[in-house]
C-alpha cells in the first residue's frame, strides 16, 4: 500500500517537474479561486484515486459494518468490559445535579442558569499578530467584538450553554450504559429519547428546541454520517469495535455540536488519546483573527506524531484525516460557511470574533488518511429554506412534494434521517407512511435529492479494515475569551 501512494506522488511530482509552468498557473489559480494550495489538491486527487482503485480490487469493501440478523454472543467477561476513549461519570455524581437516571428532567428546570463552558484565553491563538502584518486587514484588535456584548448576544450564550448541559448530561448517561453487544438503533434511541426530554422539545413547535442533526454512528473504518435507517438488519456493536458517538441539540436555532469515541479493546487507546490530544490543540489555538491553515498545520503535527503499537508488533502512524474538518456553526445551519481542517490547506481565512465553531478532528489507523463516499445513505439536509424553483417542482411527484412539505415544517434546514421522518409521519399521520413499508421514504425523497431541493451526506470511510476516532467540541469566540461549550469531566 504505502508502495502504491509513492508510486502515485511520484508521478505527480514527474508531471510537476515536465510541466512547471502550467503547474504554476494552476497553483496561482488554486490559491486565488480556490483559497488552497495545489499541493493538497495534488495530495487529495492522488488519495481519492486510490482510494477507489483500492475499492474497485476488493468488492466486498463496503463502509457500511455488517449486519446480522442474530445478536452477538459474548460471554458475561465481554459484557463487562470497561469503556474506554472517555471518563466514565459515576451515577452519585451524574445525579447530584438533581436529574434523574435515567435522565428525565428538563434541563432548564434544574439549572436556573445554565453553567458557563471552560473559559479560555486567546493568548496561544494562531494570529497574524505574531508575524506583524495585516496585509491591509484590520488587527485583530480592532476586528473583536468589543462591546457588542448585548443582550441578544447574551440570550444566543445563555441557549448555548443549556444545549451543552444537555449535551453533557446526555452523553454521560450514554457512557454509562453502552456495553458490548448493544444493538446499533438501541444505542440511538437512547441518545435521542435523553436529548428530547432533556432540551424540551415541543412537537408543536418542533423548530424552537430539539435536535440538531442524526446520531452518528459511525464503525471502525466509518469515520462519520452513520445511522440507522427504518429496514435496515441489525448491526451490533462488538468488544473490538472502535464506536464515533456524534450527536446534536439545538435551543432557538442555536446548535451544539460535540463527539467523542469509545471502545472496549486497549488496542484502540493510542489511536483516540492522539486525536484527543489534537483536537485538543485545535481548540488551544483557536481565536478571533487566527489563520485557520495554521490551525489545521498545528492539529496536523500533533496528530501525525502519533502511533499505534500491535500486538503482532506492528507500528501504524496515525494519520490526520485529510477531507474531513471542523466548521463554521450558524443559526439552524450546522455548516455556516467556514471549514477547520486538520491539515494546512493554504488560504488566508480566519476566524472571527463572535463566531461559533465546532473544533473536531479525525485520524486514522492503517488507512490512507482520507474518506470516501458511499454505502446506504442516512444523513440528509435542506441546503436552503428557499421554495423549489418552477423547474424543479415540474420535476417532482405529489408524493416528493407532500414529503418536502413534512421535511420543511419538521426540519427546515436541520439535517435529519429516514427513522425521524417517520416518526414524524407517524406522529402526524402522514398520508404517505400508511401500509406495511417501512422504506415508503425512500422513492419520493430519492426525487426531492436528485434534483437538488435535499442534500444527500453519505457514511465515510477510509480503508477497509482501518480504524478512525473522532472528537469534538463546540467553541464560542467572546470579546476577550473563547469559552469551550462543551467541555466536561468526560474529555
Amino acid at each position: 500500500m504505502e508502495a502504491q501512494v509513492q508510486m502515485l506522488l511520484g508521478a505527480a511530482l514527474y508531471l510537476l517537474q515536465r510541466f512547471w509552468l502550467p503547474a504554476l498557473l494552476v497553483w496561482g489559480g488554486a490559491r486565488f479561486v480556490m483559497g488552497v494550495s495545489v499541493v493538497y489538491l495534488l495530495k487529495s486527487v492522488c488519495l481519492e484515486l486510490l482510494l477507489k482503485v483500492w475499492s474497485c480490487f476488493t468488492p466486498e469493501t463496503a463502509v457500511q459494518p455488517k449486519a446480522s440478523q442474530t445478536a452477538l454472543t459474548l460471554t458475561a467477561e465481554q459484557k463487562a468490559l470497561p469503556l474506554r476513549g472517555c471518563k466514565v461519570t459515576p451515577a452519585k455524581e451524574y445525579t447530584a445535579s438533581g436529574q434523574t437516571l435515567p435522565p428525565t428532567k428538563r434541563v432548564a428546570t434544574i439549572c436556573k442558569e445554565p453553567p458557563a463552558g471552560q473559559q479560555m484565553d486567546y493568548g496561544d491563538s494562531v494570529s497574524s499578530k505574531s508575524w506583524g502584518m495585516h496585509f491591509g486587514r484590520a488587527a485583530k484588535e480592532e476586528t473583536s467584538l468589543g462591546q457588542v456584548e448585548d443582550e441578544a448576544w447574551l440570550q444566543k450564550r445563555r441557549c448555548l450553554r443549556e444545549g451543552a448541559e444537555v449535551h453533557r448530561q446526555v452523553r454521560q448517561y450514554v457512557q454509562q450504559k453502552v456495553r458490548p453487544g448493544m444493538e446499533l438503533l438501541e444505542i440511538a434511541e437512547m441518545v435521542e429519547k435523553a436529548s428530547s426530554s432533556l432540551v424540551g422539545f415541543d412537537a408543536r413547535n418542533p423548530l424552537r428546541r430539539g435536535w440538531a442533526f442524526p446520531t452518528g454512528l459511525s464503525l471502525n473504518e466509518v469515520a462519520a454520517h452513520d445511522t440507522v435507517n427504518p429496514g435496515d438488519a441489525p448491526r451490533w456493536l462488538s468488544p473490538a469495535d472502535l464506536l464515533k458517538v456524534d450527536f446534536g441539540v439545538h435551543v432557538e436555532g442555536h446548535i451544539l455540536d460535540c463527539a467523542f469515541s469509545l471502545a472496549f479493546d486497549p488496542m484502540h487507546d493510542e489511536l483516540m488519546r492522539t486525536v484527543q490530544e489534537a483536537t485538543e490543540e485545535g481548540i488551544r489555538h483557536a481565536g478571533h483573527d487566527a489563520r485557520i491553515a495554521d490551525i489545521g498545520s498545528r492539529i496536523r503535527e500533533v496528530m501525525e506524531a502519533g502511533e499505534v503499537h500491535r500486538s503482532d508488533g506492528k507500528v501504524l502512524p496515525v494519520k490526520a484525516i485529510q477531507n474531513l474538518t471542523g466548521h463554521s456553526i450558524g443559526p439552524y445551519k450546522i455548516h455556516s460557511g467556514k471549514s477547520l481542517p486538520s491539515v494546512d490547506t493554504g488560504g488566508n481565512e480566519r476566524m472571527l470574533a463572535g463566531e461559533l465553531w465546532a473544533v473536531e478532528t479525525f485520524g486514522s489507523a492503517g488507512g490512507l488518511g482520507y474518506v470516501g463516499n458511499g454505502g446506504n445513505c442516512s444523513h440528509f439536509m435542506r441546503t436552503s429554506s428557499s421554495a423549489p424553483s418552477q423547474w424543479q417542482r415540474s420535476m417532482l411527484s405529489s408524493r416528493a412534494l407532500n414529503l418536502l412539505e413534512l421535511i420543511d415544517k419538521r426540519f427546515s434546514t436541520l439535517a435529519f434521517c429516514p427513522r425521524w421522518v417517520v416518526q414524524e409521519a407517524e406522529r402526524s399521520k402522514f398520508k404517505l407512511a400508511k401500509g406495511s413499508d417501512q422504506r415508503w421514504w425512500s422513492s419520493p425523497l430519492d426525487e426531492l435529492c436528485n434534483v437538488g431541493v435535499v442534500g444527500r451526506y453519505p457514511p465515510l470511510a477510509d480503508l477497509r479494515g482501518s480504524y478512525t476516532a473522532q472528537y469534538e467540541h463546540t467553541i464560542l469566540l467572546g470579546s476577550s475569551k473563547k469559552e469551550v461549550l462543551t467541555r466536561g469531566t468526560d474529555y
